[in-house]
């Protein structure tokens, strides 16, 4: 094993020749690529017959993380506010008050320092030349070398201070700006540092703070940036010092330019998509993205249990990245120290969370998207888990017990959609690894919610761009039918309208006989996906057996009566059971996913999915909570046959 420093993360980076043993076994009526640093991505074949344990590594809890960038490790106690040490190095877009609005504050010099007595002016909501001060918490310090966002408290909205971010303000008055502003660093009634910009006239409270015209006027668009030049060591106190780049870098240094792009539209720039490219100094190309093939990263975390349910399986992670890999897109998680010590795109080692080498978070009983009572809330575990400079990239999903006040077992998952916020709940699922069975349900259960949640991040509903479910045509592991009994081996075969005849409990086909089904959730042949949206119309007045799903027959019928014959006559059926008789339509999920979730006003680059006018854009710094899926838990009868199946 050779093992060479990788310096932009602190951590070793172990150069694997490795095989996975991935079990195709693996959310439902529930619910709902990684490579080599310097290789492309290569298919990981999985053995026929072997099958595969989801032993963690060893790896002692409660470890610190080091985080991805090189910062100073020998650091003074807090020591005096030099002068022109604290300087303002970034100033967020902003699409308007109730969007919000962050800066960022550098400190350059060799010692920690305190912004005790230190204060903000900036304007604030609805004025232009006027500057409001605004004072820092108590105690506030930024390391040596290190950055503080200072963003503004949002109206009904509780965020923690942490060592990378605090919130000033409060439900009178907040910092926000618009295409004009200006802010200022302020002690004894000194500047410390001053920027301006678009039409403002506000003055520091130091004449010499400024000098000549203004820095450009803001776009009012999200993931844009004003940001100083000249590696922080320079200040004219003038606009010579500052440039607007297309992608914000919150919390990490400047490093994009002003001519980035994102050709592939995954929200990383292509330049930090190759090798010695970084995004707010985060190393992407190493973690395995690539220019020209969209990436998506996911930051997996998982709650202290011993239910096995809970404990993220490497196979249930590499099924979903294989499902993507055959579209061409690539799927990174990081689940930290899990299943590899050291740094490992192969084994989701991409440095692990902010407070646990192995991911781990404390145990909660009920986990909601939300502030429900008595169930902790996915956003609190995120804003001490995750690196603030991931969260413009970097979905977050928890792996946690159930969604339910009494802890009891529920939806299978839950996610925002066209988000960045995922939580799978199959804790008191009774799932285990005690025979090939199993094994084989607990990884397919995993897998199938996570694609599932995932896809509603995405932009998926549970029937593509409408809510309609259970679809026999829409071929997706979006849709309750497909979900959790997978997709079987073709949408041809029989083995696709047995799913029907489960969801009927009909043609032999009951809650009892899950493992019965052909490549369902006891079968290594577990298949997920998302629809290609190729299937015909279903006109559930007009219905043609012989038709199947609308994709062609090899041989077979699509059983819709039951009657267990061939009805060579059309006639009419509700087939999802929705009460009406209506045109079903299929949807190309893989020809409008949208990946940059933090790029646009619109909370994406390109959503399909029609977005309520009441859903604030997704700003990951600010304003990071989306309209959540509507899911439906399964029934006791699911339940049971889950717990008994073998």
């Amino acid at each position: 094993m050779n093992n060479n420093y990788l310096k932009p993360y602190g951590v070793r980076l172990v150069g694997l020749s490795l095989s996975l043993v991935l079990s195709a076994c693996g959310g439902g009526g529930g619910g709902s690529g990684a490579e080599p640093a310097s290789a492309a991505p290569v298919a990981i074949t999985p053995p026929p017959v072997i099958i595969p344990t989801l032993t963690p590594a060893l790896v002692p809890e409660n470890v610190s993380t080091v985080l991805p960038t090189a910062t100073p490790t020998s650091v003074p106690a807090s020591g005096p506010n030099l002068p022109g040490a604290l300087l303002i190095s970034e100033v967020s877009s902003s699409y308007g008050y109730e969007a919000g609005a962050w800066l960022e504050i550098y400190n350059s010099s060799a010692q920690d320092i305190s912004l005790n007595g230190v204060s903000l002016r900036t304007v604030r909501a609805g004025w232009l030349n006027t500057l409001e001060s605004f004072s820092f918490p108590v105690n506030t310090q930024i390391k040596a070398g290190a950055y503080l966002l200072v963003a503004g408290k949002m109206p009904n909205e509780t965020r923690a201070n942490t060592n990378q971010i605090v919130y000033v303000g409060d439900s009178i008055s907040t910092p926000s700006w618009n295409m004009n502003g200006a802010l200022e660093l302020v002690k004894d009634g000194v500047t410390l540092d001053f920027v301006r910009f678009g039409n403002s006239l506000a003055a520091p409270l130091s004449a010499s703070a400024w000098s000549g015209s203004n820095v450009a006027a803001m776009p009012l668009s999200y993931g844009q940036s004003l940001v100083r030049l000249g590696g922080m060591k320079v200040n004219s106190h003038s606009k010579q010092d500052w440039t607007l780049v297309p992608f914000a870098t919150p919390g990490g240094p400047n490093d994009v330019a002003v001519t980035a792009v994102d050709n592939d539209r995954d929200g990383i720039p292509d330049s930090a998509e190759v090798a010695g490219g970084t995004f707010a100094g985060i190393d992407y190309y190493a973690m395995g993205a690539r220019v020209a093939r969209p990436d998506i990263f996911i930051q997996i975390d998982h709650m202290k249990s011993t239910d096995q349910g809970i404990l993220p399986a490497k196979e249930s992670m590499q099924k979903v990245v294989d499902a993507f890999k055959a579209r061409n897109i690539s799927v990174h998680f990081d689940s930290g120290a899990l299943y590899s010590y050291d740094f490992n795109p192969a084994l989701f080692n991409l440095g692990g969370s902010r407070i646990s080498k192995n991911n781990k978070v404390d145990y909660h009983q009920c986990l909601g998207m939300g502030d429900q009572l008595n169930c902790a809330s996915i956003y609190d575990y995120k804003d001490k888990s995750m690196d603030i400079r991931r969260k413009q990239v970097f979905h977050y999903l928890l792996m946690a017990n159930s969604q339910k006040e009494d802890g009891k077992s529920g939806s299978s998952g839950y996610a925002e959609i066209v988000g960045n916020d995922i939580i799978v709940t199959l804790g008191d699922w009774g799932l285990n690894t005690s025979s090939a069975n199993e094994l084989n349900k607990l990884v397919n259960f995993q897998a199938a919610t996570i694609m599932h949640e995932l896809g509603h991040n995405l932009g998926l509903d549970h029937g593509g761009d409408d809510g309609v479910n259970h679809k026999p045509n829409y071929y997706s592991v979006m849709s309750y039918l497909y979900q959790l009994m997978g997709l079987g081996n073709d949408p041809k075969s029989s083995s696709t309208i047995e799913r029907y005849f489960l969801a009927k409990k009909a043609n032999g086909f009951g809650w009892g006989a899950l493992c019965k089904m052909e490549a369902g959730p006891c079968s290594r042949d577990f298949r997920i996906d998302y629809s290609d949206g190729s299937s015909s119309i279903l006109d559930e007045n007009n219905l043609n057996e012989s038709a199947m799903i609308g994709r062609g027959s090899l041989g077979t019928y699509a059983d819709w009566n039951l009657d267990q014959q061939l009805n060579r006559l059309n006639y009419a059926l509700d087939l999802n059971d929705d009460g009406k008789k209506t045109f079903l339509y299929d949807y190309n999920d893989w020809g409008n996913l949208t990946l940059a979730f933090a790029r646009t006003a619109s909370g994406n680059s390109g959503a399909s999915i029609k977005r309520s006018a009441s859903v604030t854009a997704i700003n990951p710094i600010m304003n990071d909570k989306q309209r959540w899926s509507v899911e439906t838990a399964p029934s006791a009868d699911f339940m049971a046959a889950v717990r008994r199946a073998h």
